[in-house]
């Protein structure tokens, strides 16, 4: 009888133990929240007019992209955009990347808050703070993480372009690590805006994190993406798909999703 008893109260302790449990892997809010398909994340500029960024949402999402994330370094015009667009666009999936000043390039705080007050999917930050370098002072990660909305897809980068790590040595693979336990999605890019990232560094990353969500966001195109697509699951794109206004061309979009889309069918056979 007392064996019996113990087996019961050991069963009600492990059954609220998982009831309790919330914890899932990022590759699983990855997929909850986008799906198992390569993903074409926009970058909307806010630095026109309403008119312009509802152009770019029927451009980009009538052509193959599967969110935008909105960026600007104007808090007050990029907070009133994006509550005009959800207005317009309240089922599509969207993101935000407040840009701060050179002398405040962690902008989490900013970021975190207008993804949580205009129920946004993603969050973008340029830098992680996994990373130190020498254009921005040492952030805590844990005061980054304890701001995180819960169902925001907070995404940031390491060894990131215009950045200069203090650890000259530091590779590619070491950081992908770290970042790992700070944020949902890591961002590679090139050494600068429209240059893509070499393969080298998505492939080297990639064979540290696993199946860990990882992006490109610079000079992504349709002609290169082929050669970073085995190692990401989303870019972050606006160059190559749009004029010298930042405004998105469908035409573009169109060419970039056909050639994800071409490179992961020659992949499967």
């Amino acid at each position: 009888m007392k064996v019996f008893i113990y087996f019961l109260a050991a069963l009600v302790l492990y059954s609220q133990t998982m009831e309790a449990s919330t914890y899932q892997t990022r590759r699983d809010f990855f997929t909850q929240k986008f799906g198992t398909k390569k993903q074409i994340w926009v970058v909307g500029y806010v630095n026109a007019t309403l008119d312009d960024y509802l152009k770019d949402c029927e451009e980009a999402f009538n052509n193959g992209a599967d969110a935008i994330v909105w960026e600007s370094g104007d808090y007050k015009k990029l907070d009133e955009a994006i509550g005009a667009i959800k207005a317009k666009y309240p089922n599509k999936t969207f993101g935000v990347n407040f840009l701060g000043p050179d002398e405040k390039l962690m902008t989490y705080k900013e970021t975190f808050e207008l993804a949580k007050k205009h129920n946004l999917q993603i969050a973008w930050t340029d830098f992680s703070a996994v990373d130190l370098i020498k254009e921005a002072p040492e952030t805590s990660l844990h005061a980054i993480d304890a701001l995180k909305p819960a169902d925001v897809f907070y995404v940031s980068g390491i060894h990131m372009k215009y950045s200069t790590l203090v650890d000259a040595n530091k590779t590619i693979e070491r950081s992908a690590l770290q970042a790992m336990g700070w944020v949902d999605g890591i961002v590679i890019t090139g050494p600068k805006t429209g240059v893509a990232t070499d393969p080298t560094r998505a492939k080297d990353a990639k064979s540290v994190i696993g199946n860990h969500p990882l992006g490109a966001a610079s000079g992504v195109s349709a002609e290169n993406v082929n050669t970073i697509l085995p190692y990401i699951d989303f870019v972050l794109v606006n160059t190559s798909i749009a004029d010298k206004t930042h405004r998105v061309i469908g035409a573009k979009v169109k060419e970039l999703r056909k050639a994800m889309d071409q490179k992961l069918k020659t992949a499967k056979k």
